[in-house]
């Protein structure tokens, strides 16, 4: 029987989905029997609804004849409404080897009766197969948003094909709708994580650049890696909830690690209470800047700004205290190569607080002031914030949603996208998360309770939370400082010279673009003879070029800036494929993707190489400054 090598591999893969699984018992719904072939491969009745997936004769075959029916002009990636026997699911990869699929099966005991009968171990140890459903489909959110979050499927979000188990989507339709729902949301976050503004991405180089400095001169979060593992950590965040239970926090500073967004560091000092441990900070505009505005060096001692480098230098200038550098998972940041450490952080303050308490070992992560959702008179923020104590909101853009005591509660699109993230972190936490927001919205994967029970159920002992990091935060070596000065003006003129190559291919591919749009306005669509010849020829470069970006350095230099408007056309251009047939009609819509994506990147590119001048000599006068400052 394959069953134990199935779910041992799927509790690899998706424990959560496994346990589920392996906890179903067996009702005898499903009647698994061998099938009229040579080799008895078995199909499936549902006894229920009286359905054979598939037939006595050849089930197999009605699969393979299903697949082959469908239109699969780019078929890299799948979404599987129901999983059958597999048998769809392997023919489809038997096709196309190189797809990725997302496998969404509703009953976790046909799931645990195919698992019985069938080796799926190809499909379940594949990186490209994901597996997810089997629950609240709400509940698989994490995992569906991980799928198309692969690098590899950025490109096809416009080109997915969707197939529908017919037996089981039939018992199952509102849940598979639901999930359809759920891919959607899915596919929106993941294009919101990515941008839709270059304009907005090259302000985090610009000022990722411009620090610098900043970031050889501090120390990084990699030095608190699990420094308080299995020690409780509180996530202070600036929701009006805070109001009800923030002065809970006297006497917590030396039992639990207290780690807050910026926007609550005032709302501290408004309770007279001593500042969190860490302060978060991500946000590239001047605004946050003004969050530490008139702050003292007693306001935050022994207090670090825990930022990520892609704030505006006048953030850390106003923050008067010690600063730990906190990379986000951005290609800049392993190009730049100066060892801190990177976190796969969310958009918020509040998400990087919770990463940057598990990356530090805390368990339980304790939230408090984490509403993401608004009061019924609007208001937005407790007490003591920097904007006004009852910061309000407009009705404009409120939308509703499950609440932690109330069943639903008003929030906005923004926060409903924090808290997307605080599910998909809270997935993978191998701790315990606690909601003790005392309101709010409900974050799927955390237990609910009031502070004052966290405190009395997780927070017992001393810790010496301020001794253990200035313990382990090691102090950059002045040689050290001085190799990463030299090493980052060398990557920034190799970076300045990599992007007038790619700027030269982009000349190359539009005068290429205007070979072909003269031959197909000439021959109005239909080239034959020496100009079909040098109209394919051309076409193929256009599309060979665009490998040429598939490259370390465009992934390191370039990607950050430029994927909003690069991944998005390179969906269009597989969109295009997906729904057009190979013929002069398509090509004519293609060349006008490969006109924009060619003509786009070069514009931007010219903007970035602005920036890399102006770094350089940010980074010259560094260097002066710093071997001055060190032959004092």
């Amino acid at each position: 029987m394959p069953y134990k090598k199935n779910i041992e591999a799927l509790a690899k893969r998706n424990p959560r989905l496994a346990q589920i699984v392996d906890n179903t018992k067996l009702t005898g719904r499903y009647v698994v029997a061998p099938s009229q072939r040579k080799d008895k491969l078995p199909s499936i009745v549902d006894v229920k609804f009286n359905k054979n997936f598939y037939n006595n004769i050849d089930p197999y075959r009605v699969a393979e004849q299903d697949i082959k029916s469908r239109k699969l002009n780019v078929p890299d990636v799948a979404v599987f409404l129901g999983f059958g026997l597999s048998y769809e699911a392997h023919e489809y990869i038997r096709n196309c080897p190189r797809a990725r699929l997302l496998i969404i099966e509703r009953d976790p005991e046909l799931l645990k009766t195919t698992f019985s009968n069938i080796n799926c171990l190809d499909l379940i140890n594949s990186p490209n197969v994901y597996f997810a459903g089997c629950e609240d489909i709400r509940l698989s959110y994490p995992t569906i948003f991980n799928f198309f979050n692969m690098t590899a499927n950025m490109y096809f979000l416009k080109a997915i094909n969707v197939i529908e188990q017919p037996v089981s989507f039939a018992a199952n339709k509102d849940y598979y709708l639901n999930s359809l729902k759920m891919v959607k949301e899915a596919i929106n976050q993941v294009l919101l994580l990515y941008g839709n503004d270059p304009y907005d991405s090259l302000l985090g180089i610009k000022y990722t650049l411009r620090n610098i400095p900043t970031i050889i001169d501090y120390p990084g979060i990699a030095d608190l890696k699990d420094v308080f593992k299995g020690k409780p950590g509180i996530v202070v965040a600036s929701g009006p909830s805070l109001d009800k239970n923030v002065k809970l926090l006297e006497g917590l500073r030396e039992k639990a690690v207290i780690c807050a967004a910026d926007g609550s560091v005032k709302i501290l000092k408004h309770h007279n209470l001593p500042p969190a441990h860490l302060v978060t900070s991500l946000e590239r505009v001047i605004e946050t800047s003004y969050l530490f505005e008139g702050l003292t060096e007693e306001d935050v001692k022994d207090s670090y700004l825990a930022a990520c480098p892609v704030i505006v230098p006048e953030t850390y200038a106003n923050f008067p205290g010690e600063k730990i550098i906190v990379y986000r998972n951005f290609s800049t940041f392993e190009w730049l190569d100066i060892k801190k450490g990177i976190l796969d952080i969310g958009p918020s303050a509040g998400n990087m607080a919770f990463k940057v308490l598990e990356f530090l070992g805390c368990d339980p992560i304790i939230m408090i002031g984490q509403d993401l959702a608004i009061t019924d008179d609007l208001v937005t923020h407790a007490a003591g914030f920097h904007y006004g104590n009852a910061a309000k909101t407009n009705m404009k853009g409120v939308i509703e949603i499950e609440g932690n005591y109330q069943p639903k509660v008003k929030t906005r699109t923004v926060y409903k996208q924090f808290l997307l993230h605080y599910e998909r972190d809270i997935a993978t936490y191998k701790g315990t998360a606690v909601n003790a927001t005392e309101g709010g919205a409900k974050i799927h994967g955390t237990q609910i309770m009031t502070f004052q029970e966290a405190v009395d159920k997780y927070i017992k002992e001393d810790i010496n939370t301020t001794a253990v990091i200035k313990k382990h935060l090691k102090q950059v070596k002045h040689k050290e400082k001085e190799r990463q000065i030299k090493e980052t003006l060398k990557k920034l003129h190799y970076a300045k010279d990599f992007c007038n190559k790619i700027i030269d291919i982009c000349s190359d591919s539009l005068e290429k673009c205007a070979i072909v749009e003269e031959i197909l306005r000439r021959t109005d669509v239909a080239p034959a003879g020496e100009d079909y010849t040098t109209y394919r020829a051309n076409m193929k470069i256009l599309e060979d070029n665009v490998q040429k970006f598939a490259t370390k350095d465009f992934y390191f230099i370039l990607m950050h800036y430029v994927q909003s408007i690069y991944i998005k056309i390179l969906q269009d251009i597989n969109s295009i494929k997906y729904k057009h047939d190979d013929g002069p009609e398509r090509d004519v819509l293609l060349l006008l993707k490969y006109k924009e994506l060619y003509s786009v990147l070069s514009s931007l590119i010219k903007k970035l190489i602005e920036e890399f001048d102006v770094s350089i000599e940010i980074m010259e006068k560094f260097k002066v400054e710093f071997a001055e400052r060190n032959e004092k």
